[in-house]
């Protein structure tokens, strides 16, 4: 079989749409088809451009389902003609000088060459390495800059089922607070894929952990400073929660939370400082050398 298709008549090319699907098959499936532009198959025609069976073969995988090559590539025969349409109306409808772009499109390639320079050199010599004592000297010279929008706790706890006859002993591990009772309420979360935070000393926001529990408060800031340890429950969980520590909104943020965004901020620093010592180096060296002159 020739998986070659032919075209023979070029001006029934919207005929030739019923005769996408068997072509696809061929894009998809046949891997010794000869794609030259001296027997290409000509899929559309708008004036005098021409629409090539070869630009619509990489759309096409090998794994795509036949009805799904038949809409990829009539969308695509669609989407052509009618950009096709548009751009010529418009070349028509303009003027030689609303259709000079070069000073536009060498501006672009400008920037680009510049943008991928300066990507290389900081590729090459950016350093990324933050010290904590670097982010700690930051944080500490701008503890204004990381004021709390929102509450943030610390928090142990378990969301156990609510079982009469488990919570005795779950409440008896969850009170001795030892290290034994707290990896048995671990295990038993784990085996009951439930929720539970006992060995994490991060921060969280509160609101976060109000999705997880059904506390409620009209007042966090009071429920903070007033509760350490509660137990709440809903319908099909009993939940057990311990606050180890809180901040309020509006107070400083503590380090731990900030030493991510601290560390892109110095290394951001660095980078606005290294590109800058590139142009200046560049500039000076072109003026020590007399490589322009300003008239």
């Amino acid at each position: 079989m020739n998986c070659c298709l032919k075209s023979n008549n070029t001006s029934k090319l919207w005929a030739g749409l019923l005769f996408i699907p068997a072509m696809i098959a061929l894009l998809a499936g046949c891997d010794m088809i000869p794609w030259s532009k001296t027997d290409d198959d000509v899929l559309a025609r708008v004036h005098n451009r021409y629409l090539f069976s070869s630009e619509i073969k990489p759309l096409i995988s090998p794994y795509t389902q036949p009805q799904d090559s038949v809409t990829i590539v009539s969308n695509y025969i669609n989407n052509w003609v009618r950009q096709q349409l548009l751009l010529q109306a418009a070349e028509k409808a303009l003027s030689d000088n609303d259709k000079d772009f070069s000073k536009q499109l060498e501006d672009y390639r400008n920037s680009l060459v510049i943008y991928e320079y300066e990507a290389q050199v900081i590729r090459q010599k950016l350093d990324t390495v933050v010290s904590m004592v670097e982010i700690q000297d930051y944080y500490d010279k701008n503890r204004a800059n990381f004021e709390l929008k929102e509450n943030i706790v610390k928090v142990n706890y378990v969301q156990v089922e609510n079982d009469p006859k488990e919570l005795v002993r779950l409440r008896r591990l969850w009170r001795n607070e030892d290290l034994s009772s707290r990896t048995a309420l671990e295990n038993y979360c784990i085996q009951n894929g439930l929720n539970f935070s006992l060995f994490d000393d991060s921060w969280v926001y509160f609101n976060d952990l109000l999705k997880e529990i059904p506390i409620k408060t009209y007042n966090q800031e009071n429920f903070l400073k007033f509760n350490r340890s509660i137990e709440v429950s809903d319908s099909l969980y009993v939940y057990f929660v311990e606050f180890k520590d809180f901040k309020i909104k509006e107070s400083v943020a503590p380090l731990s939370m900030t030493e991510n965004s601290i560390r892109k901020i110095i290394v951001n620093r660095r980078k606005l400082e290294l590109l800058q010592k590139l142009r200046n180096d560049i500039f000076e060296t072109a003026l020590k050398n007399n490589h322009f002159e300003i008239y």
